[in-house]
């Protein structure tokens, strides 16, 4: 595992602390979205500095080594989210201008909330460290003991049924009544009488979209809690509102040996709708998918310094980052996904979903695409919009462009857009983005976002998952995964009903199915569990499935994974044979080469997976039991 910094964004605003080449400077000026004016802690010398390769400090003190918890999502109960929603509209206020620390605003937020100050101090500084939802959750945000509940068991039931049946009722008794009634039924049954903060608690958990329908009625619950799948407005500040849609490009791409035609590939792009912006985008050949999706939103997210050197264009720049605050799409299949829903609560993205086949709806975002296909229309290959403007031109035997090759395009064209004069905003893309963050004599900027340090843990969060049992062999995902530290979680059972057993979250790409990656709870951390048989290649999600497919055509064992994955490389070398021949064995072969690049990249920015002794083979056999039989005398 790699070693990772102590805090999981890096704020950079005048006053901050930050490293660069191992010295810390103090942030004097915002000179621009991507250069800081600075003075070195230890001569006072002033200095310009670029943001990329800036690093938060690292922690001073006997514990500096310790690192970074990470919070699992999958172990969050729905009451918990509450109250951290909850908390983080209470201190919302704080986050806003320079009223960080105001003393007058965090009394009258703990006056509203019934906790001291001191507890709004603790909520803001946790939520400032990583700007995560979950930073909030009652059992990562309080003194206690994660997850207890010091409550006799007698006042546990009074509060429940008080709330059931007084709290959530047409009547709509307030939160004083609800707390009066607690307390007299606990006098009369000679209780303990609960703190009033907990019984707040216990009602903020509780509160939902099913409250408000008992409470308010079926129309209240669904303006309040239903999701806007209606217009939407223009935002007022850089990554308020970001929308993000695909499309499949008009121009034909060729293979990287035979230079011949492969078709299209899809895209994945993000708008910002202040700025107009290209945030971020995710070419691939596979079709629209929640990884897809994904990959778009953390490459938004994420600075792209990296990247642009990773791709070998080291002369662009994209200075574009940060978590968005909406995120504006339709309603397709991929969009609606469990993984996106979790993964933007954990980020404090709110989604809003627009409705199929209007246009009107995603106006920047269908805007932007359409300018992109535009430009594409001037490329060799192009297939343009309809037989009539194609005419006789010939796109598959003009076709030039790699894969790769139109990946520059566009990051070049964006490039060159982001520098365009842009008649929606007045001003070019790029300048209302600094206007925005840096303000302008009319209006203050709302400053510079802050950096996500904790790549990792972002990019997995926004990958496809799926919940397993541990089993004494490991776990069956399409193929059998093994790594040590699953052994404490083998046959383990559901804390909530002993009679079933636990299912854990895994994550994974499904361009590279060789590894699934896991949240350990006693580490604290994701880990990369790779195949449990070794001696398989890797291969996507997509190759493999088409295997398993046709062994079952040919009558075999198709839960023979290794039957499987023979059939996975017979069908590699008849493509590759076939490559100079045919169209779409040429695409499928390109296709396992991007797949190839995607899993060396991620070697360098996802946890790899370690050596690791091999699973037990008999189910229920745990080495660890083994007990030697001592010899007859």
């Amino acid at each position: 595992m790699k070693d990772r910094s102590t805090l999981q964004v890096m704020h950079l605003h005048e006053g901050a602390v930050i490293v660069h080449d191992e010295r810390e400077y103090v942030i004097v000026k915002i000179a621009d979205i991507d250069m800081l004016l600075v003075r070195e802690k230890a001569s006072g010398t002033k200095a310009l500095i670029r943001l990329d390769g800036v690093t938060p400090p690292r922690k001073v003190g006997p514990d500096s080594e310790t690192p970074d918890v990470e919070r699992d999502l999958q172990g969050v109960s729905a009451a918990d989210w509450e109250i951290a929603e909850q908390r983080l509209k209470w201190i919302q206020p704080m986050f806003d201008g320079k009223s960080h620390y105001a003393t007058a605003l965090a009394k009258q937020i703990a006056a509203e909330a019934e906790v001291s100050r001191a507890t709004i101090y603790r909520w803001v500084e946790a939520y400032r460290q990583s700007y995560r939802l979950s930073s909030l959750l009652p059992d990562h945000a309080s003194k206690g003991r994660p997850g207890k509940r010091r409550l006799m068991a007698e006042v546990e039931t009074v509060i429940a049924d008080t709330i059931e049946n007084f709290h959530l009722t047409e009547q709509k008794p307030s939160l004083n009544e609800t707390i009066e009634e607690i307390r007299r039924h606990c006098y009369n049954m000679d209780l303990p009488a609960p703190a009033i903060n907990t019984i707040r608690s216990r009602v903020i958990a509780k509160l939902g979209r099913e409250a408000t329908k008992r409470r308010q009625g079926e129309a209240v619950a669904h303006d309040t809690h239903d999701p806007i799948i209606s217009k939407i407005y223009d935002a007022d500040w850089p990554l308020a509102i970001v929308q993000i849609d695909h499309t499949i490009l008009p121009v034909i791409i060729v293979d990287d040996q035979h230079r011949k035609s492969i078709r299209r590939a899809w895209v994945t792009f993000a708008i910002d709708v202040f700025s107009r912006v290209c945030l971020g985008m995710h070419l691939a050949l596979d079709d629209p998918s929640a990884m897809s999706a994904g990959m778009c939103i953390a490459h938004s997210i994420l600075a792209k310094d990296k990247w642009l050197r990773q791709i070998g264009m080291t002369s662009v720049e994209w200075k574009m980052w940060g978590v968005m605050s909406v995120l504006h799409m339709d309603n397709a299949r991929e969009f609606r996904g469990e993984m996106l829903k979790v993964a933007c609560k954990e980020y404090g993205i709110n989604i809003h979903l627009r409705r199929l086949k209007n246009p009107r709806y995603g106006a920047h975002i269908e805007r932007w695409m359409g300018t992109m296909s535009q430009k594409l229309k001037s490329v060799s290959g192009a297939t343009f919009s309809g037989v009539e403007e194609k005419g006789e031109y010939d796109a598959e035997g003009m076709a030039t462009m790699t894969f790769s090759e139109l990946e520059k395009w566009l990051v070049l064209e964006i490039s060159k857009y982001h520098l365009s004069f842009h008649t929606g905003i007045g001003t070019t893309p790029l300048q209302k983005w600094r206007e925005g963050l840096l303000g302008t004599k009319g209006k203050p900027g709302r400053g510079l976002p802050p950096r996500i340090q904790d790549e990792q843990k972002l990019r997995i969060d926004f990958m496809p998952f799926e919940e397993r049992t541990v089993q004494p062999y490991g776990v069956l995902w399409d193929v059998e995964y093994y790594h040590d530290v699953l052994r404490p979680y083998i046959n383990a059972k559901d804390p909530t009903n002993k009679k079933v057993s636990r299912k854990f979250r895994f994550h994974r790409d499904p361009r590279d199915i060789s590894v699934i990656y896991f949240y350990d709870d006693l580490s604290k951390r994701f880990v990369a569990i790779p195949y449990r048989d070794a001696s398989l290649p890797p291969i996507s999600i997509w190759e493999y499935r088409e295997a398993n497919s046709e062994a079952k055509k040919r009558g075999m064992a198709a839960v023979d994974t290794k039957v499987i994955f023979a059939i996975a490389n017979e069908q590699r070398a008849l493509e590759d044979e076939a490559a100079e021949k045919t169209k779409s064995a040429r695409r499928r072969k390109q296709r396992r080469v991007e797949h190839t690049k995607s899993r060396k990249a991620a070697e360098t920015i996802l946890p790899t997976a370690e050596p690791t002794g091999p699973a037990p083979r008999i189910r229920g056999y745990n080495p660890d039991d083994v007990v030697p039989f001592e010899d007859d005398e």
